[in-house]
C-alpha cells in the first residue's frame, strides 16, 4: 500500500510539474498576444465620414469610424491596418513588406519571430486596389496563435458564429462579410494549381466575375447572395495541412449598406473543386 501511495504521490507531483511546465511554456506566447492586441489603435471619430460614390463606381465598404495609427506608424512604418473578428483571437495588427516572406518570420519590432505577423500581400494596393489578400500562420491543428484559428472556417458553422471580418487601415475602416472558404494547392507544378494572389485587381467586372466563378466551384460552401463583380474582395490566407503545401482561403466581401451583421444563409458545395492530391475525406 505504502508502495502504491509513493506511486500515487510521485505521479500527481509529476502532472502537476508537467502542467507546470506546459503553461510556463505557454504564458511568454499568450503575454505577447495579449500585449500586441492591447496595441489596438483608438477611434478618432463618434461617426463615420459619409462616403461619395459616383456612376460606375465601385460600391465603398460599409464605413466605420476611423482609428489613429500613429503610435503603430511610429513603431513600425509598414503598419498599414489591423483586423479583428469579434469572439475569435484574430485580433493583430497587419504589415506590409517589400515581399511576402520578411514577415512570415518577423514580428512588429522587426525581430525574429516565429509566428510572424498577419500582413498584406506586398502587389495589393491597401487603399485602393480590387482584391486585398492578407497571409498570416496557422501554427497548427487546435493553436490559435496569429490566424490560426481561421482553418475552423472549414466548417459552416464557425462561420454562423463569426460572419463578420473587422478591417481598419490607414485610409478608413469597414466590415466585410464572409462568403467563402475553399482549399487549393500552393505547388505552381500541380495541373490544377490556382494562382488566386495573382488577382490584385481586376481588367473589368467580366474579369472579376470570371474569378468569382472559379472560386465558387473551389469553395466547400459559399453564403448569402456570394459577391457581386463590382464589390472589393478580402481574401485571408493560411497553410492547412490535410496536405503538403496546401492553403484555406476565407474570402469576404464589404457588408453592403442596411445589411445585417448576421449569419446568411449557408449553401454547401456537394463537390467542390479541390486539388488532386486533397486527400479522400478530408
Amino acid at each position: 500500500m505504502k508502495r502504491l501511495l509513493l506511486f500515487g504521490g510521485a505521479f500527481v507531483t509529476g502532472m502537476a510539474a508537467a502542467m507546470m511546465a506546459a503553461v510556463a511554456m505557454l504564458l511568454p506566447g499568450w503575454a505577447q498576444n495579449r500585449a500586441l492586441q492591447s496595441q489596438r489603435p483608438a477611434v478618432i471619430q463618434a461617426e463615420p465620414a459619409p462616403t461619395e460614390t459616383g456612376p460606375g463606381s465601385t460600391p465603398a465598404p460599409t464605413a466605420l469610424p476611423p482609428r489613429d495609427f500613429t503610435d503603430l506608424l511610429a513603431r513600425n512604418p509598414d503598419v498599414v491596418g489591423w483586423i479583428a473578428i469579434d469572439g475569435t483571437p484574430v485580433d493583430f495588427p497587419v504589415v506590409q513588406g517589400r515581399d511576402n516572406d520578411y514577415y512570415l518570420r518577423h514580428d512588429l519590432d522587426k525581430q525574429y519571430d516565429l509566428e510572424g505577423l498577419p500582413y498584406a500581400d506586398y502587389e495589393c494596393d491597401v487603399e485602393k486596389g480590387d482584391h486585398l489578400i492578407l497571409y498570416g500562420h496557422n501554427m497548427g491543428v487546435g493553436q490559435t496563435a496569429r490566424f490560426s484559428s481561421l482553418q475552423n472556417y472549414r466548417h459552416p458553422d464557425y462561420y454562423t458564429r463569426h460572419p463578420v471580418i473587422t478591417l481598419d487601415t490607414l485610409w478608413g475602416s469597414a466590415l466585410y462579410k464572409v462568403t467563402a472558404v475553399y482549399a487549393l494547392s500552393a505547388r505552381p507544378e500541380d495541373a490544377d494549381y490556382f494562382d488566386f494572389n495573382r488577382y490584385v485587381d481586376f481588367a473589368d467586372e467580366a474579369a472579376q466575375q470570371r474569378y468569382l466563378d472559379e472560386v465558387a466551384a473551389r469553395a466547400f460552401y459559399t453564403a448569402g447572395d456570394y459577391a457581386r463583380p463590382d464589390e472589393r474582395l478580402l481574401s485571408l490566407c493560411i497553410c492547412t495541412y490535410e496536405m503538403e503545401d496546401a492553403r484555406l482561403i476565407v474570402m469576404a466581401r464589404p457588408l453592403r449598406p442596411g445589411e445585417s451583421t448576421g449569419p446568411d444563409t449557408v449553401t454547401e458545395n456537394p463537390s467542390p473543386r479541390l486539388p488532386a492530391r486533397w486527400p479522400a475525406g478530408a
